[in-house]
């Protein structure tokens, strides 16, 4: 073996930061600008755009995304009432890159009444009373919600991914297949897994 005053430099010496490891630390930057559809003027620059209703796991897969794969991530909520962004529907968006997230409508009430409980929004209506509930999990609401991502999505030529049930790892893994299957090596402007 070392010596013991060799095998201390050893150990206290910093392997050099690779190119992959900034490559990772600059995606994980773009996709917390990029969260939530805060920033759609950064769609343009994304490797993978996920969109989706709420609650349908669009953060945490963009999070695994970037930190695993090195890949810039973009997500943009589909609400109901509300257009998405011009710059979702602009034609400098590949629809290969864009990934709409839907989920089992029973399994979304499930997780969204579940996060009314927990902000104890359920309480409140029953405490302020006249009748008005949120619809956030009324179970028509949702079908008309899954309903309008999945008609916006098959319009505009995106992938539809249903993660009932899945892991987030093996979406990762799933939609990495597809953006090499798609792109392989073969256009600098894409990372690939």
């Amino acid at each position: 073996g070392l010596p013991q005053s060799a095998a201390r430099r050893e150990t206290g010496r910093r392997q050099p930061l690779s190119e992959s490891y900034y490559g990772r630390i600059e995606a994980v930057e773009f996709t917390l600008r990029a969260d939530d559809g805060r920033a759609p003027w950064m769609l343009a620059d994304a490797d993978v755009v996920l969109v989706g209703v709420s609650r349908t796991g669009k953060t945490p897969l963009s999070l695994t995304l970037c930190q695993v794969r090195g890949l810039k991530v973009a997500n943009v909520p589909l609400v109901l009432e509300c257009a998405p962004p011009a710059e979702l529907l602009a034609l400098g968006i590949d629809p290969r890159r864009v990934f709409c997230l839907t989920l089992a409508p029973s399994e979304l009430r499930r997780i969204r009444a579940s996060r009314l409980e927990r902000r104890k929004v359920t309480a409140m209506e029953e405490r302020v009373g006249g009748g008005r509930k949120s619809d956030y999990a009324d179970r028509a609401y949702i079908m008309n919600d899954l309903r309008n991502a999945r008609d916006l999505a098959a319009r505009q030529g995106w992938t539809q991914v249903d993660v009932t049930g899945r892991a987030v790892e093996e979406t990762t893994s799933y939609i990495c297949e597809m953006i090499d299957e798609r792109f392989g090596n073969n256009d600098p402007q894409v990372r690939t897994c």
